[in-house]
């Protein structure tokens, strides 16, 4: 149970990682759309993960089954599988490395459009 937990829980940084909704005048959120997540279209980590590495199209449409989620090809895009992810992600620096270059590439190098970075 530990391992599904941290598995989940390292999985799910990474789904969201550096990624920001902004903030309409009235405080609230925009809706939750395909570029608030990262995709990962790894034919692997689709089979093991319930196509749940189809994250943004899990976020704009959170009532579609998971045998019909899509890929977007305009949604952020992993570098590497989920097992992999994890992997990294247990290393921060490295994980930082590998992560922040493709956040910032993400939205055109505006920081405001950024969960905070250490960088």
């Amino acid at each position: 149970m530990v391992i599904s937990v941290m598995a989940l829980s390292s999985q799910n940084y990474f789904a969201h990682y550096g990624l920001l909704r902004q903030k309409r005048p009235n405080g609230k959120y925009v809706p939750c759309q395909p570029e608030h997540s990262w995709n990962c279209n790894q034919l692997v980590t689709n089979l093991t993960s319930y196509n749940l590495a189809r994250h943004s199209d899990h976020h704009a449409h959170p009532t579609r089954h998971y045998q019909n989620l899509r890929t977007f090809k305009d949604a952020p895009q992993l570098p590497f599988g989920y097992m992999a992810m994890n992997m990294i992600g247990y290393v921060p620096p490295l994980f930082r490395r590998v992560m922040d270059p493709r956040v910032l590439a993400n939205v055109d190098g505006d920081m405001s459009k950024v969960l905070t970075l250490d960088m």
